[in-house]
């Protein structure tokens, strides 16, 4: 494969990763194209199909496999891990249904060089993500912490994980992503650690990129409730780590009691509306969250049994 010269981002060493489940070859394509010229770190959770494989042909690739789906967490920590290796000051995470570009990359790294040229200790720089112009994405709420500044940034509790300019050096004062989260709520729980050692999350609200939140919807469908739109195992990851971050001695007593206070009319609406079989995962999950046990999800019949 023949090398791709890598960005010059600044004076800095950036580079992007991603980690890949099941994607969609036409939207990793995408990706890839967008960050033609950026070193670009990908870790396959599982077997990659022939047609995503080679949608990964293009890039100045460093592909970590694994045979098997060992979640979210650890595939991030694998990059972040590799992109410290080779030398990366900053990395840019990415969801595999993201659209970004070289150009946000730049952006990103020399808003982040300023910041920390004038002696801030700042965890995540992100743009704000949109909805893409194709189909239906519900909009992502961010968590606004405090007023926006004058430089056009606006502080978060936490950043959704694609987009996020990490920088390593947070990364290993902060320490890892859970590992043992699995998917949901890693980048709630990082965030609000990061503040908690003193290291800020922050939005470029005047930069966007494209995302894909959740599934696709039809249009009269767009503010249907995330939790009937989840399939049965997003749910019990969903409501097990909302339990498992609110144990948390770092998160604050506020945040404890609104994701909570959320999850609940969350319940009460499966309850209402949701599909035949939607609570046992949900309930299996708020049982594991209480009793602390993370890790995979436990095989479905296991949910069925728990609550017979």
């Amino acid at each position: 494969m023949m090398a791709v010269p890598k960005a010059q981002t600044s004076d800095r060493r950036c580079c992007a990763a991603v980690v890949l489940y099941r994607p969609v070859s036409a939207l990793l394509a995408l990706q890839v194209d967008g960050l033609r010229g950026t070193r670009f770190i990908a870790f396959a959770n599982g077997s990659l199909e022939p047609d995503a494989a080679a949608a990964l042909t293009p890039a100045d690739l460093r592909l970590i496999a694994s045979p098997d789906n060992v979640g979210l967490g650890r595939g991030l920590n694998a990059v972040m891990e590799a992109a410290s290796e080779e030398g990366f000051t900053h990395v840019l995470l990415l969801d595999q249904d993201s659209e970004p570009t070289s150009a946000i990359l730049a952006a990103l790294a020399g808003r982040m060089q300023e910041l920390e040229r004038a002696g801030e200790r700042v965890a995540v720089l992100a743009p704000r993500l949109v909805p893409p112009g194709e189909g239906f994405y519900k909009p992502i709420r961010y968590e606004w912490r405090g007023q926006p500044r004058g430089d056009g940034l606006a502080g978060v509790d936490f950043a959704p994980t694609s987009g996020s300019l990490i920088s390593v050096e947070a990364y290993r004062d902060i320490g890892p992503f859970r590992d043992d989260f699995f998917i949901a709520g890693i980048d709630v729980e990082w965030g609000f650690r990061a503040w908690s050692k003193g290291w800020a999350s922050y939005i470029a609200r005047d930069l966007a990129m494209p995302h894909r939140w959740g599934e696709a919807v039809s249009e009269d469908e767009l503010g249907k409730a995330q939790i009937l739109r989840h399939a049965p195992i997003r749910n019990y990851y969903y409501a097990r780590n909302v339990i498992a971050v609110a144990r948390l001695s770092h998160v604050p007593l506020s945040w404890r009691i609104k994701s909570c206070a959320a999850l609940a009319m969350q319940i009460g609406l499966m309850a209402l509306k949701g599909a035949p079989g939607g609570l046992p995962p949900i309930w299996a999950g708020l049982r594991d969250g209480l009793a602390g046990r993370l890790g995979p999800a436990p095989p479905q019949a296991a949910w069925t049994r728990s609550h017979a």
